[in-house]
């Protein structure tokens, strides 16, 4: 029973995200190049309302509970999201947690990825027209990137949360290795429950939004599983799911964070209490002490959000392969859809990146105009 429903769960999800790119997302793409701002309005919330299937699968299908605690994300305002990286699908839990403090954080949430999951059908193709932030863990490669897509977000208006692994990658065997050989040779202390933070990515990201004057708070994050941590998408398809996920939410204020080397001392120093914490919570008693405002929001989630997502994107996802299979000019425009976002892959790297050229080709043209 639990595989049957660890399969579903992922054909769902492939199937929903790939025919939702395909007839939502990509016939709103010339709105890019013509209204940039209005482009990333639409997109945004597409993909946000996309989100709250999954959201509901996880909690409805698998039963998982959520305890969301501490301080509020607001949505209004640019900010650094930081957690730390237990396993590769953390994001996918947080979706879940947003969802519960204000369903709008699915809009406005922004991902740092591992570059190759641009790749994936549908899902990868829908985070690159969301603009999520996909990188190469090579701060040299990933500074412009990062400089470009912030002013993109910047320059759109919107008010964007990024959220940033600081640890660079999930704590798997590999990476707790190189995190002990790091702290040895530094004479460090070896860690049980994260890895040691990457402070010069944060540190770049904070100065470069401040310079863009688009940052008001840093949150930080702490996730926790209770039962099984499902660290491997093949224990996803299996059907393991976590008993509950505990997500705790500490707001700063920019004044609170030092500035140049003490910005990544700051890092550190919160790294080494989220150990702390952490190893109380898997050796003591399974409970994140509530941070800041000490908010707790209801396990139980509640209103028709989940039930409007579920119905729609089962309905749609149904009325879509019937017409794919059914219409040869459906299964042209598909092919057309699909071949847009292969390409985009081919030769710019991402649809994001068609997106970013179209968006400083525009803000050029307006430059030179104004000039005249």
């Amino acid at each position: 029973m639990k595989v049957i429903k660890g399969v579903t769960f992922i054909v769902l999800v492939f199937f929903s995200s790939l025919l939702g790119t395909v007839f939502l997302l990509f016939p709103l793409i010339p709105l890019a190049w013509f209204a940039p701002k209005l482009w990333r309005t639409c997109a945004d919330r597409l993909v946000g309302f996309w989100l709250t299937f999954p959201c509901s699968l996880i909690e409805w299908v698998f039963g998982v509970n959520f305890r969301v605690t501490g301080d509020l994300i607001e949505r209004d305002e640019p900010a650094i999201l930081i957690m730390n990286h237990r396993t590769r699908l953390d994001w996918l839990f947080s979706w879940n947690a947003l969802y519960k403090m204000d369903p709008w954080l699915l809009t406005t949430e922004k991902i740092s990825l591992k570059a190759p999951l641009k790749k994936i059908p549908g899902a990868g193709w829908a985070m690159s027209s969301g603009s999520y932030i996909f990188l190469d863990r090579n701060f040299e490669n990933d500074k412009p990137v990062l400089e470009r897509i912030v002013k993109y977000y910047s320059g759109s208006e919107k008010k964007y949360q990024i959220l940033l692994f600081a640890e660079g990658t999930d704590k798997g065997e590999r990476a707790t290795r190189l995190s002990d050989a790091f702290a040895d040779k530094n004479g460090l202390p070896r860690y049980e429950y994260v890895l040691h933070p990457r402070t010069t990515g944060f540190k770049f990201l904070m100065e470069l939004m401040k310079k863009e004057n688009y940052i008001k708070y840093v949150y930080d994050l702490t996730i926790a599983y209770s039962g099984t941590i499902v660290d491997t998408e093949a224990k996803l398809l299996a059907g393991n799911f976590p008993d509950k996920v505990h997500l705790d939410v500490k707001k700063y204020k920019l004044d609170e964070i030092p500035t140049g080397e003490g910005c990544e001392k700051w890092l550190t120093d919160l790294w080494a209490t989220k150990e702390k914490r952490l190893k109380k919570f898997y050796e003591q008693e399974e409970r994140l002490e509530a941070s800041g405002d000490r908010f707790e929001w209801p396990e139980t989630t509640t209103g028709i959000g989940y039930y409007v997502a579920f119905a729609f994107w089962v309905l749609a996802s149904l009325i879509w392969m019937g017409a794919i299979y059914s219409l040869l000019w459906v299964k042209i425009y598909v092919s057309i859809a699909i071949i847009f976002y292969l390409a985009s892959l081919r030769f710019y790297n991402g649809a994001e990146f068609v997106f970013l050229r179209w968006f400083e080709a525009r803000r050029d043209c307006d430059k030179t105009s104004k000039k005249e």
